[in-house]
């Protein structure tokens, strides 16, 4: 009977179990399907087939541990090995979730990395193989080395040289050494007799037939179309990219192209200097005889002595050769001597670069040397190759002979002195007229807001020509428009200008720019004044009253009115409160925390949010209205206190003419009984 009831006790949670999973629809053993795979190190069932197209619903809920209890142990089929080896290409996904490059089924969808070797074996394919090319045997070797050409897609992803195929599409370079495997190849063409087999990509490289120190700018001669100009596939490449491919070279022993080249320009070739530098002589007759001829020549030899030139050692010969030694002027100018003379004008770059491209030379003056560079970059350098001699040059801007440090307030590329140096040029009517340029730059500049900061206020803050245009004429990248370069000096204007509706919310029409409302030399006080009216530069001009965005105008220019006349009332407040005396030190704290969300408010104009720009304006206008008022309790305060005083001062005079009245009186009483003291004194005698 004891046995009966543990037999009972037994079979019911049997039977509740069968029940349960007749239930929930739970296969039977028979009814399985087999694992084809081994599961050692394969232990998480559903890091696979939780997310898989197999995965049945009535499995929903299912664990890792209850897999087993049901699927019996197989061996796999049907999964493909790795076609190639583990080492390097450890991130599958790179070139498998691509779509293209043997892509994963649809139900491997969910997966990541670290599941797929849990199913795939590793099978390393040879390369080199009669076989029919696998994945593995299929991707090619990189022709060349790969030292300093790590950005692959500075010359594949252009569609010209080795494009990438199709299925590459929006991969980063960061993943090419995961399946091309670097080889190696001669970077430049070899003399050896020609071979029938196609060039490899490296083997076509030229390599770069000269030094490539102080040339670094290697689009300055190969893109103008003259020098060795570079193929159509070569198009929108930077000068980055060029020594990742071409190997340079040493200069006279590089072989010649076979192909004809044309000859640097003039003004292109570096003007070596004649002698070493910093030397100079006991006796200079350059300087001798220049002074005692007058006139031009002696003014020559007086610019020089200023010059930071002379300071430091470099001398008549260092530009114009000869030998300052020689007394007589034949044998000091001789051919024979290295003369030079005075250089065209299309040779003085090149005559200046020949010191100021040396980091040697410059390094000490903490000089930059890339301003040649930079010429040739700019309208007057690409001019001045174009032939036209009436462009600016070195010489032009730092006054030829008298060449001052641009710190030196006598400088003509001093700050203050800068805008009336390139007027020299740009106010010239005749000139100008010739390249279709107004003439009237300077004057325009000269009443702005800038102009008057920088020639009336002497605020070397302020810009000048060289802060929007270059110093040395060349812009930097993308600010080829003026406007562009507003934002190095009003950094968080532009930002809130990118983020408003007048940059991201125009279609099909330019949007405004700085110089659409505030002009381009003439910039003008910006006032609030310019969001009425439908005067150039208003908002009006582009919006017509009674539009729904005028109405938004409107709003903005009432919150910043009132802003900026609390803020004008508590400041006259205060001042008025401190003429009398009275220390406004805690007011005019809260008058500065007022003013900063009120410049807040002005530059958020730009993004023409409104909900923003009233906000900072109630900020301001709160801080304001308590520093107003502050001010005035004060100023209430003191007439108080003088009531008072004069109140009290009344009292005061008042007790003292009582005080003298009673005096008075006493005195005379006083008086009174001493003269009848004296008559009763008189009659007893």
């Amino acid at each position: 009977m004891r046995i009966v009831r543990i037999l009972l006790v037994l079979a019911v949670p049997i039977v509740l179990l069968s029940l349960a999973a007749s239930a929930y629809g739970l296969p039977r053993l028979d009814e399985s399907e087999t694992v084809p795979h081994p599961i050692v190190g394969r232990l998480d069932c559903l890091g696979c087939h939780a997310g898989g197209e197999d995965f049945a619903e009535e499995h929903q809920g299912v664990t890792n541990e209850t897999c087993t209890e049901c699927h019996l142990i197989g061996d796999p089929e049907g999964i493909p090995p790795v076609p190639h080896p583990k080492e390097g290409q450890e991130d599958c996904l790179v070139c498998h979730a691509q779509g293209a490059m043997k892509p994963f089924p649809g139900d491997h969808s969910f997966q990541t990395n670290e599941f797929c070797l849990n199913c795939h074996q590793i099978s390393v394919v040879a390369v080199d193989t009669a076989e029919p090319a696998t994945a593995a045997s299929a991707i090619p070797v990189i022709p060349h080395p790969i030292e300093g050409r790590g950005d692959c897609l500075v010359c594949h992803d252009l569609g010209k040289m080795k494009p990438f195929p199709a299925d590459h599409e929006g991969r980063a370079k960061e993943t090419c050494l995961n399946c091309h495997q670097p080889g190696e190849a001669p970077a430049s063409p070899t003399t050896e007799a020609p071979t029938t087999e196609a060039p490899t990509a490296a083997a076509a490289i030229p390599g770069v037939p000269h030094p490539v120190e102080g040339r670094e700018d290697c689009l300055m001669c190969h893109d103008t179309g003259q020098v060795k100009p570079f193929p159509a596939d070569h198009e929108g490449r930077g000068n980055e990219s060029c020594l990742g491919c071409h190997e340079a070279g040493g200069g006279e022993e590089a072989a010649p192209s076979p192909e004809p080249t044309a000859v640097l320009p003039p003004s292109v070739q570096i003007v070596p200097t004649p002698i070493q530098e910093p030397e100079m002589f006991g006796e200079n007759t350059c300087i001798t005889c220049h002074e005692g001829l007058g006139g031009r020549s002696e003014q020559i030899t007086a610019d020089w002595s200023e010059s930071v030139h002379s300071r430091q050692g470099v001398g008549c010969v260092s530009c114009h050769g000869g030998d300052p030694t020689q007394a007589d002027a034949g044998a000091a100018m001789s051919p024979e001597a290295g003369f030079l003379g005075p250089l065209p004008k299309e040779s003085i770059p090149g005559l200046c670069g020949s010191c100021h491209t040396r980091v040697d030379l410059m390094r000490p003056f903490d000089l930059p040397t890339d301003q040649l560079d930079q010429y040739w970059q700019s309208q007057h350098g690409q001019a001045l190759l174009e032939g036209d001699p009436n462009v600016a040059t070195c010489f032009d801007c730092h006054d030829q002979h008298r060449v001052l440090k641009a710190s030196d307030p006598s400088s003509q590329v001093y700050p203050t002195n800068e805008p009336e140096m390139c007027a020299g040029c740009h106010a010239d009517q005749a000139l100008m007229s010739s390249y279709g340029i107004p003439a009237d730059q300077y004057g325009l500049y000269q009443q702005s807001v800038h102009g008057v900061a920088m020639l009336e206020n002497q605020d070397l803050r302020a810009p000048t020509c060289s802060t929007c245009h270059g110093k040395h004429g060349a812009a930097p990248p993308g600010y080829q428009q003026v406007a562009n370069v507003c934002g190095q000096c009003h950094a968080k204007t532009e930002d809130y200008y990118l983020e408003g509706a007048h940059r991201t919310g125009m279609t099909g029409q330019a949007a405004p720019e700085c110089v659409t409302c505030h002009g381009q030399h003439d910039v003008p006080r910006p006032t609030r004044d310019l969001l009425v009216g439908t005067d150039d530069r208003h908002c009006g001009m582009c919006h017509a009253p009674g539009s729904a965005v005028a109405g938004q105008v409107d709003a903005i220019y009432q919150s910043l009115t009132a802003a900026d006349t609390a803020y004008e009332e508590a400041e006259a407040t205060i001042a008025q409160a401190t003429e009398r005396r009275l220390i406004m030190a805690e007011q005019e704290e809260l008058l500065h925390q007022a003013n900063t969300p009120l410049v807040e408010s002005r530059a958020l104009q730009h993004n023409v949010i409104v909900e923003e720009i009233q906000a900072k304006a109630e900020e301001s206008m709160e801080l304001s209205n308590q520093a107003q008022a502050s001010a005035e309790e004060a100023l209430r305060g003191l007439d108080t206190r003088r009531l008072g005083m004069i109140i009290a001062l009344a009292f005061i005079l008042v007790t003292v003419v009582a005080l003298v009245l009673i005096k008075r009186e006493l005195d005379r009483d006083l008086e009174s009984k001493r003269a009848g003291h004296r008559s009763g004194s008189s009659a007893g005698e």
